[in-house]
């Protein structure tokens, strides 16, 4: 009784947050926050009802029998895009408690995005009309926290070159055995280096962040995701996930059409 109750509060509070009209700082613009499409606040009514019951241990585990497999072998239509990191403990049909086809999943180190991540991205979303991406990062991820621990490194001998600028735009050194992973590293520095800037503790600072700007990257590199979020079709929301407690705190969703014109600019 308690639990359902708790999971009846938090749905409440979400949904006041999804109603509040607020900003976001992001490492380069500032994003007003807006309320979902009708589709992508079904889905994320869906996402945040499976987080509550994961977390209080009152999972449904929906979608996973014989038919459903059957069902979807036919054809997918995910009601949710998620991007997130490739850690073991991070699987978003259990935390999520979802099941087959109703997640279309996309995993790497650190959460961040490239060019076939948005490709991905862009596929579910124009072909499989997926109406929402959650860009999904957690605690003391290692990624960031390689990235952090290079940043201090570097503080403390100024000198110390972490790896060439080909790497961070993917062109991987082949003789060192270590560029792919300096490579990611750079992807997450800049994230890093606005976290160092503030007074807040910098891994979980530089974890939040880190989030804003996949989601700047995802939008700022796809003129394909921007048409739909103008057409009010597709909306992106950022979430950190509680290794401990399991369950994520979501920021409100951006009004994308206020990023577009910036971009314009």
């Amino acid at each position: 009784m308690i639990a359902s109750l708790t999971v009846a509060l938090q749905l409440t509070l979400l949904n006041a947050q999804i109603s509040t009209k607020t900003t976001f700082q992001s490492s380069n613009t500032t994003v007003a926050a807006k309320k979902l499409n009708p589709y992508a606040e079904n889905a994320f009514r869906s996402i945040v009802e499976g987080n509550a019951r994961f977390s209080e241990g009152l999972k449904n585990n929906p979608h996973q029998t014989v038919e459903t497999r059957l069902d979807v072998a036919k054809g997918q239509a995910p009601h949710t895009i998620v991007v997130t990191c490739a850690d073991s403990r991070l699987c978003p049909e259990i935390l999520f408690d979802q099941g087959l086809g109703d997640l279309f999943v996309i995993r790497v180190a650190g959460n961040v995005v490239d060019q076939f991540t948005i490709a991905s991205i862009e596929y579910a979303a124009e072909h499989l009309h997926s109406p929402l991406v959650i860009i999904l990062g957690h605690e003391r991820c290692g990624a960031v926290k390689a990235a952090v621990e290079t940043y201090e490194a570097h503080l403390k001998t100024p000198g110390h070159q972490t790896s060439a600028h080909a790497e961070s735009h993917g062109q991987s050194n082949t003789k060192d055995e270590h560029a792919n992973i300096n490579a990611l590293i750079n992807e997450i520095m800049p994230s890093v280096m606005e976290a160092a800037r503030k007074t807040t503790p910098l891994l979980p600072t530089a974890i939040d962040i880190n989030v804003e700007n996949s989601i700047n990257n995802t939008m700022g590199h796809s003129p394909l995701l921007r048409r739909l979020a103008e057409e009010d079709k597709f909306d992106v929301i950022g979430g950190v996930y509680d290794l401990d407690t399991g369950r994520v705190t979501f920021s409100a969703p951006k009004d994308i059409r206020t990023f577009v014109r910036m971009i314009g600019n």
